[in-house]
C-alpha cells in the first residue's frame, strides 16, 4: 500500500464527526487555528448533528466519513472529537479502497479504532495527532501544531528526536513499527475482524480516567490473548493516575506488563489525553535510544 501523499500549508483538511457530538464554540477555534497554521480545512454538512453521545445517527455519522474519505481536493481527514462512535463503522467502510485515495488520517481518542487498524493491517501509515474540536480547541499547543505540519509534509528527520525525553521503566532500547493509541479502544477490538496486528510494534499506550486496575485488566487480556507476544516495545503517554492511584502504582502496571512480555517500557511520550499533544505517526518505523529519545526511521508520508 503507497503511503499517503504529503500535506502542505493550502492543502484542504476535511473535517468531520464519527464519534461523539460536537461544541461549535470549540469547533470554530480549532478550525480559526487549523486556518492560521495555513491549511483549508472544510466541515462535513451536519458536523454539529447529535445524537445523545453520538454525532447524530450511524447512517448520518458514515456519510460524515465517506464525505471526507472520497473529497476530491481534501489531502487530510481530520476527526473534530473523540469520545465513542467510531467502531461502529469499522466494517461499514471498504477501508483498502479507502487508503488508495491516499488521503492523511488524523486523529486520537476514539480515531484509534482506525488508525490501528489501516496502520497495521493494512500497513497504511496515519498520524495520531490533533482533532479540530478536541486538543486544538481547549489545550492548544502552538509546537505540538507545529510538529504536525512538519510530520505531515514529510519534513520530520530520522536524525531528530521527535517530542521529548522519556522515562525508563524498564530495559533499554526498542525499535519497531509504532502504532497503537488509546488502550480502552484497542481493547474493545480485540476478537473482532479489525483487531490490530502488533507482531512487530513499537507499541504507543495511553489513555484518560482509568485507574491503574483497569488498564492492568485491559494489559493482561492483551497478554493472555497471545496477541501482544511479538511486539518490540511501550511507549506510554503522558497518562495521569486517577484519583486514589498513584504515580509510581500506574508506572508499576506497565513494568510488570514489559516483564511479562520481555520487552523494554518508556514513559511520557507527549501524546494523547494529557497535556501535549505532539503528533506521532503510525505504521512506520521508529527507535527508543538508551537515552529515552524517539527517533523517526521513516516519513508516513511520501516523499516530496
Amino acid at each position: 500500500m503507497r503511503k499517503p501523499l504529503p500535506l502542505k500549508k493550502g492543502d484542504v483538511i476535511a473535517v468531520c464527526a464519527p464519534a461523539g457530538p460536537v461544541d461549535r464554540g470549540r469547533l470554530d477555534r480549532g478550525i480559526a487555528r487549523l486556518s492560521a497554521a495555513g491549511f483549508v480545512p472544510e466541515t462535513a454538512e451536519g458536523v454539529l448533528a447529535a445524537d445523545g453521545y453520538l454525532a447524530g445517527t450511524e447512517s448520518h455519522r458514515l456519510r460524515q466519513l465517506e464525505w471526507a474519505l472520497t473529497l476530491p481536493e481534501a489531502r487530510a481527514v481530520m476527526a473534530a472529537r473523540g469520545g465513542y462512535g467510531t467502531t461502529r463503522l469499522l466494517p461499514l467502510l471498504d477501508w483498502r479502497n479507502a487508503a488508495r485515495r491516499r488521503k492523511l488520517l488524523v486523529g486520537f481518542s476514539d480515531l484509534t479504532a482506525i488508525l490501528a487498524y489501516v496502520s497495521t493491517r493494512l500497513k497504511f501509515p496515519c498520524v495520531h495527532g490533533p482533532m479540530a474540536a478536541a486538543d486544538l480547541a481547549v489545550r492548544y499547543d502552538a509546537e505540538a501544531l507545529d510538529a504536525f505540519r512538519r510530520l505531515s509534509a514529510g519534513e520530520a528527520s530520522p536524525r531528530e528526536p521527535w517530542g521529548e525525553t522519556m522515562e525508563r521503566v524498564r530495559g533499554r532500547e526498542a525499535e519497531g513499527v509504532l502504532t497503537g493509541g488509546c488502550l480502552s479502544v484497542l481493547t474493545a477490538l480485540l476478537s473482532t475482524p479489525h483487531e490490530p496486528d502488533f507482531r512487530g510494534a513499537l507499541l504507543f499506550l495511553e489513555d484518560v480516567g482509568e485507574p491503574s486496575y483497569r488498564i492492568d485488566r485491559m494489559l493482561t487480556q492483551w497478554i493472555q490473548s497471545g496477541k501482544l507476544s511479538k511486539i518490540r516495545g511501550i511507549v506510554v503517554g503522558k497518562m495521569a493516575p486517577v484519583r486514589g492511584d498513584t504515580f509510581a502504582g500506574l508506572l508499576r502496571v506497565f513494568h510488570e506488563a514489559g516483564k511479562r512480555l520481555s520487552v523494554p517500557v518508556w514513559y511520557g511520550f507527549p501524546a494523547g489525553h494529557h497535556g501535549r499533544n505532539v503528533a506521532i505517526p503510525f505504521g512506520v518505523r521508529a527507535r527508543v535510544d538508551g537515552k529515552g529519545r524517539l527517533f523517526l526511521l521513516e516519513s508516513p508520508v511520501e516523499s516530496a
